[in-house]
């Protein structure tokens, strides 16, 4: 939360917020803008806190996002962390949201590394390939080069 220097209101700060959820729930900005109606650069607006959303706005993203309002409001990160650093007790609510959090990341994680197992799976048989086509061409060229 950022408190304006020329009033008393405080703003939320919820875009990076909105777009961290979005990672962890491997959520592409094009697919939000259109589970949201709206256009990509919206999203951005919204994530780079340039455009105030309504609490109508924030509802529909907390849907499109499978996240509670309440998680938008806060750090995904700071609320993985703060129970675990500063060992406070930790409430059923927050156990749960914390385990939601952690198996979202873990479930992004596994995600990618399939996408690496794929890309490297890809690379190998490209490698494999030109090897393949380099041994043939240098054992017909020493055919070649035998017959001379």
């Amino acid at each position: 939360m950022k408190r304006n220097k020329n009033s008393t209101a405080c703003k939320f700060k919820i875009g990076t917020n909105i777009r961290k959820w979005r990672n962890i729930k491997d959520v592409k900005q094009k697919d939000l803008a259109e589970a949201l109606q709206i256009s990509e650069a919206a999203v951005s607006n919204i994530e780079n806190d340039v455009t105030n959303i309504t609490l109508g706005q924030l509802e529909e993203i907390s849907i499109a996002l499978n996240v509670s309002m309440e998680q938008l409001f806060s750090d995904p990160q700071e609320r993985f962390r703060i129970p675990v650093l500063i060992g406070h007790t930790i409430t059923e609510g927050q156990y749960l949201a914390d385990k939601e959090l952690l198996n979202a990341i873990v479930s992004s994680i596994e995600k990618k590394d399939q996408q690496l197992q794929v890309l490297m799976q890809n690379f190998l048989h490209a490698m494999t390939t030109l090897l393949q086509q380099e041994k043939m061409i240098f054992n017909s060229s020493k055919q070649v080069a035998s017959r001379a």
